[in-house]
């Protein structure tokens, strides 16, 4: 992993902005602008200033997020590093892989051990996965379930949608209870099953290795568990912070090309999509969620180009240029830190 990633040049960090520009010119080449042609208003100018608030108030949530777990391991200037490069990293991987395990590396890299770098994305990943099973059924409960999936299709494609919305969610409910059980609920079991598998002909010069890992796994996992709820209210929070300020960003980014929107669908829509773009096989889901949006927005909203590309640049793009600035510094920054 760490070759990996310093085997990034910054015009790889291009590739997946390429490709979510091309298909935006490909849907939109003979009329750009279409539904999403910005005029210049207080309220455009507003819209899009809250629309960047709620990008800066993501990230906040995450960087506290992440000192919280680390247990004050980190500075302040460590988390930023962590969670700006984390982004980056997810920008410009297939989004059926994620930026985990690279945020695996930025944590071990910033001077945490192995083991409680794996605990702390752990404990993250099982946040996040919370906040999707928590929300989903509240929404269904307060707007339907009719609210998540786009209107106009044929049965086929929204029977299909539905079964991919449905065991999506169910994904995440494996996910969660999985992460409970490695972190909390039988982290000893997890250990010596892992280790086991270590042990096989193939594996074992690796067995000295996931030793040392897992014993700092198990402490760390130790020290999550015997965390006061008010520290785990507080990553809840903050986590609940952080995603709803994620999805609200394209509810903000409407507000510039129209008087009014439905907040609670497009936000209902955007969970829905989020499954879409999580089996992208894409860097970053690029190239699938500039076309999917104006599918998913059927019935709620009429999105052209113009509104894509400014939704894109803000949650995605952005992270692309911003990493591929970061990313020499901070090698050089941390090198000492290296083993």
């Amino acid at each position: 992993m760490p070759k990996s990633l310093i085997s990034i040049k910054r015009w790889k960090a291009l590739t997946p902005a390429v490709i979510g520009l091309g298909v935006i010119y490909y849907l939109y080449s003979e009329d750009l602008n279409g539904v999403g042609e910005i005029e210049f208003t207080s309220k455009a100018m507003l819209a899009l200033a809250a629309a960047m608030g709620f990008v800066v108030l993501r990230d906040l949530a995450y960087m506290v997020r992440v000192k919280i777990l680390s247990m004050g391991e980190f500075s302040w200037k460590s988390t930023l590093y962590v969670v700006l490069l984390w982004e980056f990293a997810s920008a410009i991987t297939p989004s059926v892989i994620g930026g985990s395990p690279i945020a695996i590396y930025l944590m071990k890299r910033e001077g945490m051990t192995l083991g409680r770098s794996v605990a702390t994305v752990l404990a993250t990943s099982l946040m996040d996965e919370f906040f999707y099973v928590l929300v989903v059924p509240l929404l269904v409960f307060t707007i339907g379930l009719g609210a998540f999936i786009p209107e106009g299709l044929s049965t086929t494609a929204e029977m299909g949608l539905k079964t991919m919305f449905w065991s999506g969610y169910a994904v995440h409910c494996a996910i969660t209870v999985l992460i409970m059980f490695v972190l909390f609920i039988a982290p000893s079991a997890t250990r010596s099953a892992f280790l086991k598998i270590c042990r096989l002909p193939f594996l074992r010069r690796w067995e000295i290795k996931a030793q040392t890992l897992t014993q700092e796994w198990m402490l760390a996992s130790e020290s999550l568990k015997g965390a006061t709820k008010t520290m785990w209210g507080k990553v809840l929070g903050v986590t609940l912070v952080s995603w709803t300020a994620r999805f609200m960003i394209l509810n903000a980014v409407l507000y510039i090309f129209f008087d009014s929107v439905n907040n609670l669908e497009v936000f209902a829509r955007q969970l829905s999509l989020w499954i879409a773009m999580l089996v992208s096989p894409t860097p970053g889901a690029s190239g699938i969620a500039e076309y999917s949006l104006p599918v998913f927005m059927q019935g709620v909203a009429v999105v052209g180009g113009v509104a894509v590309l400014v939704w894109r640049m803000l949650t995605y793009f952005v992270y692309l240029i911003i990493g591929s600035l970061l990313l020499p510094n901070w090698l050089a920054r941390t090198a000492e830190k290296i083993d």
